[in-house]
């Protein structure tokens, strides 16, 4: 049970609007979002992420940062949205979205440069920085544009993380499970 009731439907038009925005033609919104919506002030700020765009790094390159991110948080619930919803397109493959799991990181599975974004998500979840010498495997792969949109994305799921476990969000319905592919 969420700790936080979620915003009951039918929601109000901007609330659906939104909701009609990020989810696909028919699906209900995921309970992060009625649960956020419940509050205005925290639906305003989360959207204000905007960091699903595809600008910067490749959907690829995107999730497996959010991946990471969640899975080293032990967050089940935006992990699982993530592989369902984006995976497929990301061209990962599930043992690829089983490293994901895999503490610690085997960077023989990657390529040099999603190996250094997985380093970075590694780095940054046990110390909350990065070494010169992490940072110099980054800058090798990304620019400055890039290397901002990185932290910004796992940071940013980091708190969707907080969200998700300190909310005690049940698991969407649809979403895969850590379970799935633990012995992919």
């Amino acid at each position: 049970m969420p700790r936080i009731a979620p915003l009951p439907a039918p929601y109000p038009a901007e609330v659906q609007a939104h909701f009609d925005q990020v989810m696909p033609p028919g699906a209900p919104p995921l309970v992060l979002f009625t649960t956020l919506a419940s509050s205005d002030r925290a639906w305003r700020k989360f959207r204000a992420g905007s960091l699903l765009d595809g600008r910067l790094i490749s959907l690829r390159e995107r999730e497996i940062v959010i991946n990471r991110t969640c899975a080293r948080a032990g967050c089940e619930y935006e992990w699982g949205v993530h592989i369902t919803a984006f995976a497929k397109g990301a061209k990962l493959a599930a043992a690829e979205i089983a490293a994901t799991l895999d503490y610690p990181l085997d960077p023989s599975r990657w390529t040099p440069g999603e190996g250094a974004l997985l380093a970075t998500i590694d780095a940054l979840h046990d110390r909350a920085t990065l070494s010169d010498d992490e940072f110099a495997q980054l800058r090798a792969h990304f620019d400055d544009d890039q290397i901002l949109e990185v932290l910004l994305l796992a940071g940013f799921y980091r708190t969707v993380a907080y969200l998700a476990n300190g909310l005690n969000l049940p698991l969407e319905s649809t979403a895969a499970r850590f379970a799935d592919f633990a012995s992919a």
